[in-house]
C-alpha cells in the first residue's frame, strides 16, 4: 500500500503433499503500472521469499506468460531459471502463449 492504496501484490501456494512440500508457488504478482520499477516488486518477492524459507521452502517455482519480457528478466535477475515450457499455456483475448515455468532454490 502507498497513501492507503494498493499498489502490488504477490501471493505464495505451499504445496501440501508430503513429497513437495519443499515447494511453493509464486501466484498473483501484480504491480501497478505506475508504481513498476520502483522497488516495490523486489521488495514483495524478498518478504514472499522470507516466508517461504521460514515455512521450510526450499524451492520456489513460478510460471510467466512468455511474451512477458519484463517480468522475465526480472526473475531472472532475482535468480530464477527457466526450466520448461508448455506450449500454448495461456489463452488470452483469443491470443495462445506459451507459459515458461521457472524455479528458484532457496539457500538454507
Amino acid at each position: 500500500f502507498l497513501s492507503g492504496q494498493p499498489v502490488g501484490m504477490m501471493g505464495l501456494r505451499f504445496e501440501r503433499a508430503r513429497k513437495m512440500a519443499h515447494r511453493a508457488r509464486l501466484v498473483s504478482v501484480y504491480v501497478r503500472k505506475s508504481e513498476r520499477g520502483t522497488g516495490i516488486a523486489a521488495d514483495l518477492l524478498h518478504e514472499v521469499t522470507e516466508h517461504a524459507r521460514n515455512h521450510g521452502v526450499l524451492q520456489l517455482e513460478l510460471a510467466v506468460n512468455a511474451e512477458n519480457s519484463a517480468a522475465i528478466r526480472f526473475y531472472e535477475r532475482h535468480g530464477f531459471v527457466e526450466v520448461g515450457r508448455i506450449p500454448n499455456g495461456f489463452l488470452g483475448h483469443d491470443v495462445e502463449s506459451d507459459e515458461l515455468i521457472m524455479v528458484l532454490r532457496l539457500r538454507r
